[in-house]
């Protein structure tokens, strides 16, 4: 199926150096960009995995509590390091 996809001045730009750095075209590391979001885990998903299935996954792992866990989040999760695409493409232009 053909469609038009219509990117701001910006995301062309992004675009074209990323195909450009991987010796790719535009459209495959497009369409690999829009891969990697359809078939993503949603939280929907993540929760149909049975508990049996991920204890079976994860059995090797040694324990861990609540609390070093989120200590371990804490120390490599980067809040400020996540930008927000959507509230950015929302703000306004300067000629509006």
């Amino acid at each position: 199926m053909a469609m038009t996809l219509r990117l701001s001045d910006e995301q062309t730009e992004a675009l074209r150096r990323k195909a450009e750095a991987e010796h790719r075209s535009m459209q495959q590391v497009a369409l690999a960009a829009i891969d990697a979001y359809v078939h993503q885990a949603t939280p929907a998903r993540r929760q149909s995995v049975p508990v049996t299935e991920l204890m079976t996954v994860f059995q090797d792992l040694p324990p861990m509590s609540a609390e070093a866990f989120r200590d371990d989040q804490d120390r490599y999760a980067d809040a400020e390091a996540y930008f927000d695409a959507y509230e950015h493409a929302r703000e306004p232009e300067d000629d509006e």
